[in-house]
């Protein structure tokens, strides 16, 4: 794989606070990255120094292989990005951001931009009447507009309601088929998990975890039941097909199988059920357990 951007051995103190410990990883192209952790957990902080915002008080960043600092700053051409809350002046309109930061006046970019993000009907309109969503939509197109090689994004969809965070969520996907990389942090696990293909974990300002969502497996879907009669229900599901493990007076019921086939086949043999629980195996809960062991 062809790297992108390279984080070796990062450091930052802020008096006598360590803010980053030792982080290094690498993101190559075409992945999507999520960046993952609690609340001061460090993650702006590595997204600010990966754009040269904030020196690092020992440790390097590279992108496409040229050093990037406070006074280094060549790597960055072909990034894009949105830190934190975004910066708009109130009374220049969407149509009059998008054109400002767009370095090639590439208007076909800019109208694929706003159809994505169905920004048609206020577009034209001065960024002073826009609502919150109206204006992190514009401030992702902002961040994108030059159609990057290497985007950061942090927390992009916030203030999103659900059919614009899928509008986000959609973009992202199209342009990392097109060649831009990504990297994403944000509080909603179960989004990142939809466009994400590897995740990092940073925990107290160290990373902890980094892997791609291989990782974890396919998603496994159980069933925990208790019947009137285990053993028989155990023979008669393990007879159709059906997975099962039978201990502690109770069934679990693994892989590829509908529950109302299990319902029909045990009821049909005059065997009642005292309880029936649903376990899906959850990606949120993956990362939660990570943070909670380390």
């Amino acid at each position: 794989m062809t790297k992108s951007v390279a984080i070796n051995n990062l450091n930052k103190k802020i008096g006598k606070k360590l803010i980053l410990n030792d982080v290094s990883f690498e993101i190559n192209q075409g992945d999507i990255v999520g960046l993952v952790g609690e609340n001061g957990a460090g993650k702006t902080t590595i997204m600010k120094t990966i754009l040269g915002m904030i020196e690092p008080t020992s440790g390097s960043i590279s992108i496409n292989e040229k050093e990037v600092t406070i006074s280094k700053r060549n790597g960055l051409k072909g990034v894009g990005s949105l830190i934190e809350n975004p910066v708009l002046y109130p009374y220049l309109s969407g149509m009059q951001h998008l054109q400002l930061f767009s370095e090639t006046k590439n208007n076909e970019m800019i109208n694929y931009l706003v159809n994505q993000l169905n920004m048609q009907n206020y577009i034209n309109k001065n960024a002073v009447n826009y609502s919150l969503g109206m204006k992190q939509k514009l401030a992702i197109a902002m961040a994108l507009v030059n159609q990057p090689s290497f985007a950061i994004l942090d927390e992009p969809v916030n203030g999103l309601d659900p059919k614009s965070t899928k509008e986000v969520r959609d973009l992202i996907v199209d342009l990392n088929k097109k060649g831009t990389t990504f990297l994403i942090s944000s509080h909603i696990l179960a989004e990142l998990e939809k466009i994400i293909n590897r995740v990092v974990i940073i925990k107290k300002g160290s990373k902890i975890f980094d892997n791609y969502l291989e990782y974890f497996g396919n998603k496994v879907n159980k069933v925990v039941v208790k019947t009137s009669n285990n053993k028989d229900a155990s023979d008669i599901l393990k007879n159709n097909g059906i997975e099962v493990d039978f201990s502690n007076d109770e069934l679990t019921i693994i892989g590829d199988f509908k529950l109302q086939t299990v319902i029909d086949l045990i009821n049909g043999k005059q065997i009642s059920f005292e309880s029936i629980q649903t376990i899906n195996d959850d990606f949120e809960d993956d990362l939660i357990q990570i943070l909670d062991e380390k």
